[in-house]
């Protein structure tokens, strides 16, 4: 048995991700409420408070990430370049076994930073929204409200995608490194 995650690592992970999903739901709902009516207060209130959180918590897992320089197994390499069309084939099932990697494969590496260049755009998007006054110059300089609405909605979609497809992943990859999100270890070959 190794030590794959962390305990502040797994923590971060379940805190922030019921927050982020939170966040697309609540605020594909605002951007496009149902006729049947529903209590937008209470959408837009778990909204603030998700992105609230969200936020907090997202500095905190960008400063513990630092701290312990996590941040170069996210990074993807010109390795995990020449890597990809092995492991393309592997996710295509072209190939029936997964090419081995440190501890991140390429996909993991380019969504992980993919998600972190996400959330310090969409973040500071969001704030735009919530206090337009004080953020008018950021609006404006981005195209107006509307403009900043639409971007969002598009980024949301985009992210909706991206989360559904790393449960999926995380689903069909092996049961060691599922198991190693709720324990921290992994055991090859379980």
């Amino acid at each position: 048995m190794q030590s794959r995650h962390p305990l502040p690592a797994r923590f971060f992970h379940w805190a922030l991700a019921p927050l982020g999903i939170a966040l697309v739901v609540s605020g594909l709902y605002i951007t496009r409420p149902p006729r049947s009516g529903g209590s937008m207060r209470a959408v837009r209130t778990i909204h603030s408070l998700s992105a609230f959180l969200f936020t907090a918590g997202f500095a905190a897992r960008m400063y513990y990430g630092v701290l312990r320089r996590e941040w170069r197994m996210i990074i993807p390499e010109p390795r995990d370049i020449l890597a990809s069309p092995g492991f393309l084939k592997y996710l295509l099932y072209l190939s029936p076994r997964e090419p081995h990697f440190r501890k991140y494969n390429p996909g993991q590496k380019f969504l992980y930073s993919f998600w972190t260049l996400l959330a310090m755009v969409m973040l500071p998007l969001g704030y735009c929204l919530y206090a337009p006054k004080l953020f008018a110059r950021p609006v404006k300089w981005l195209g107006g409200l509307n403009r900043v609405r639409s971007l969002l909605y598009h980024l949301s979609l985009l992210t909706a995608a991206t989360i559904a497809g790393h449960i999926y992943l995380a689903l069909t990859s092996s049961i060691g490194k599922l198991k190693s999100m709720f324990t921290g270890y992994y055991t090859r070959g379980s």
